[in-house]
């Protein structure tokens, strides 16, 4: 296995920086799962475009879904656009899963697909394959500029792509799963997320 290099970009749609453990920084661990949540360094410096890693991490509570089933999660997934993703659960066999809605290889329907989401040694890594990842927020990261054993690279909700400042991610985190998966990533951009919150 090797650790994978994500390259940098300012971009929101576009690579991730390769983040290292910096200061301020802090691992948590969530039923055994290590997440890797960090904090948000603190300075001065006006900052360049919110990067897809940054975004994950303050929106987590839109995609990373450990109290949801996989048949939920796939019921929620075949309203969306394909690409579209939610990491939840697997209780028998206590990790976490990617569900990703795909465009079926075999013919013009659309399918969820499963990928167990392994952890050896404080590094997590995708079933199959030889990436391996410090936590949740880079694995994700990397599956949306690059698609590795992914038919196709993962797909964030238009309105955290759009989103150009933390406040506006802080809303859409505190929006709920239901609120969220009904309105938010169905056409809502931050602009109108002022409407769903009066």
């Amino acid at each position: 296995m090797r650790r994978a290099e994500a390259p940098s970009s300012a971009h929101p749609a576009g690579p991730i920086p390769d983040a290292g453990k910096g200061e301020g920084e802090e691992d948590e661990e969530k039923d055994g799962t290590r997440l890797g949540l960090s904090t948000t360094p603190r300075n001065c410096i006006p900052r360049r475009g919110i990067s897809v890693l940054e975004k994950l991490v303050k929106t987590c509570p839109v995609w990373l879904q450990l109290g949801l089933g996989q048949a939920e999660a796939a019921k929620i997934l075949q309203q969306e656009m394909a690409g579209m993703f939610l990491v939840c659960r697997d209780n028998n066999l206590k990790q976490l899963v990617l569900c990703v809605h795909f465009p079926s290889l075999k013919g013009s329907s659309a399918e969820v697909l499963e990928y167990p989401i392994k952890e050896e040694k404080a590094i997590l890594y995708l079933e199959g394959s030889v990436l391996v990842f410090e936590d949740i927020f880079r694995l994700i990261a990397f599956y949306c500029v690059s698609r590795d054993l992914l038919p196709f690279t993962l797909r964030l909700p238009q309105a955290i792509l759009e989103a150009s400042s933390f406040l506006e991610l802080e809303t859409i985190s505190n929006l709920g799963l239901e609120t969220a998966w009904e309105h938010l990533l169905n056409g809502y951009t931050p602009l109108c997320l002022g409407e769903l919150n009066s």
